[in-house]
């Protein structure tokens, strides 16, 4: 049986990687996995490996990440401008298996991109898992703020190239449970980080940064709407990540989908707990 297959797919002037895992049940319909930011499809070859045992899988890489293109037309990064070419690939891997939508699972960015896709198109998506996702701005002033933090990040990347910037990102907060990774898993997650450019990385802050999601409620109206027409929507986030339980309380709370708190992970659920984060998906993914 092949896996890991490189396939290509083109949506207007960006011609697109993804890879394909064939699984041992070939009739149901495959998951589709989005990266988070700084990473590629490749990042989810463990997990797919497990995944693949329940259904194929097939991973994208976004616009300027892995082998996707890098444009220099810095519209072509736009969060709005992903989200329709997600829509156009989920219609594609549907097609190719002649089943009316698929299932996606999205970290961080890729969650972002999933999230805007869902609200300008719900039908490609059988159910939906948002991983460590933001939910979106909830005021001008969050609005801007977030638009403060994603254009210096830009220039920093400009201004100190990949490896400098991404010396500094690991060490945010945020991934400091990464930091507990056995070596090996250490090696990949930065040779990966360290494989992209710096203008192509700058334009995905500057255009799909958080400032650029649609806003909080529009975000719940589109979980509410997905609830409705019983697509499944899971939010997912690690015990040992205070942000994003906080948002995953949110939407507890405000009742517009299913969340899940996996103990021992911080913010790369799928990284940090591969073998758990599959579980999740396959019990969640059974009826689908």
């Amino acid at each position: 049986m092949m896996t890991n297959r490189e396939r290509f797919f083109r949506h207007g002037d960006v011609r697109y990687r993804y890879l394909v895992w064939e699984g041992d049940a070939a009739e149901v319909a495959p998951v589709v996995l989005l990266h988070g930011f700084a990473q590629s499809a490749d990042s989810w070859d463990d997990v797919a490996k497990l995944l693949r045992r329940r259904r194929p899988v097939v991973a994208l890489d976004l616009v300027g990440h892995g082998g996707s293109d890098r444009p220099q037309d810095a519209r072509l990064f736009r969060l709005d401008r992903a989200a329709d070419a997600l829509v156009a690939f989920l219609e594609h891997v549907a097609g190719e298996r002649a089943v009316p939508s698929v299932p996606v699972a999205g970290y961080s960015m890729g969650g972002r991109v999933a999230l805007a896709a869902a609200i300008e198109d719900p039908r490609p998506f059988a159910a939906l898992v948002l991983e460590s996702t933001g939910l979106g701005p909830a005021s001008s002033e969050e609005r801007a703020a977030a638009r403060t933090r994603d254009v210096a990040n830009a220039a920093r990347l400009r201004e100190q190239g990949v490896e400098a910037f991404m010396g500094a990102w690991e060490r945010l907060p945020l991934f400091a449970t990464q930091r507990e990774l056995p070596p090996d898993v250490r090696e990949r997650l930065r040779a990966g980080r360290l494989a992209n450019d710096a203008e192509a990385l700058a334009r995905s802050f500057e255009e799909a940064g958080q400032h650029a999601m649609p806003g909080r409620d529009a975000v719940l109206d589109c979980l509410g709407t997905l609830r409705d027409a019983e697509v499944p929507v899971l939010y997912l986030a690690g015990a040992l990540d205070e942000k994003y339980c906080a948002l995953a309380e949110h939407l507890r709370e405000s009742n517009v989908c299913a969340t899940r708190i996996v103990e021992g992970a911080g913010h790369n659920v799928h990284l940090e707990a591969p073998e758990a984060y599959v579980r999740v998906l396959e019990d969640f993914f059974a009826c689908v």
